[in-house]
């Protein structure tokens, strides 16, 4: 009985079927994963106040900026990036190297703040522009007591303390990077949207009024 062996054409028609039907249903997936990760961010965003809007940046991304919420928030901005679940070799690649679904989040205060930091992950999303403002401000990193794959960056002691107070602040809140910056938005927070988050608020915009008396309490 001879075997056959399929052929480079048969596989090469059966892997096309194959990414077509994985474009089709990752879409999908992410179709109703954006969707519902905006609507978690903008009930979250509600106590802030102010008018909110949203704005898609293709199918995978989109930015919702709030405009003169309460006090003391000037302006808040969050940005939402999604897996690119519709091509599958670039979704593998993402996860083999710890991607997930991320979201970004600026805020705008009033005045002065400080002392200036960064606190990272230095393999997540958006580490290669933190890393590039570190070398700018001459600013060397350094691991983290206590906290396994974060590097801390700062002009002396008193921005590493910072840095870490707020990261205790936020408890199990898991964060991709904290940064603090003397120019508006003075605040930027970093982090992964799991897939098995389903509350209808997302718990960082609970922590973020008290992150800001934080920031402003330290002020030059």
């Amino acid at each position: 009985m001879s075997i056959h062996w399929p052929t480079g054409t048969n596989l090469a028609i059966a892997l096309a079927a194959f990414l077509l039907l994985w474009y089709v249903i990752g879409g999908f997936i992410n179709r109703r994963r954006a969707g519902a990760i905006v609507r978690q961010v903008r009930d979250s965003i509600q106590p802030f106040g102010g008018t909110a809007t949203i704005r898609w940046i293709g199918r995978n991304a989109f930015r919702i900026e709030v405009e003169q919420p309460t006090p003391p928030f000037l302006r808040l901005t969050t940005s939402g990036l999604l897996e690119p679940r519709e091509t599958f070799f670039l979704w593998l690649v993402g996860r083999l190297s710890g991607r997930q679904d991320w979201l970004m989040i600026r805020v705008s205060l009033p005045g002065p703040v400080g002392p200036a930091f960064e606190l990272y992950h230095p393999r997540r999303r958006g580490a290669a522009d933190v890393i590039r403002a570190i070398r700018s401000h001459g600013w060397r990193a350094e691991a983290l007591p206590g906290q396994a794959g974060l590097l801390c960056a700062s002009a002396d002691a008193r921005g590493k303390a910072l840095a870490s107070e707020m990261l205790t602040s936020l408890r199990s809140v898991p964060v991709w990077r904290i940064g603090l910056q003397s120019e508006a938005p003075q605040l930027t927070l970093s982090l992964p949207v799991p897939t098995t988050e389903t509350r209808g608020t997302l718990p960082i915009f609970a922590a973020l009024p008290h992150l800001a008396e934080t920031v402003l309490a330290r002020r030059r």
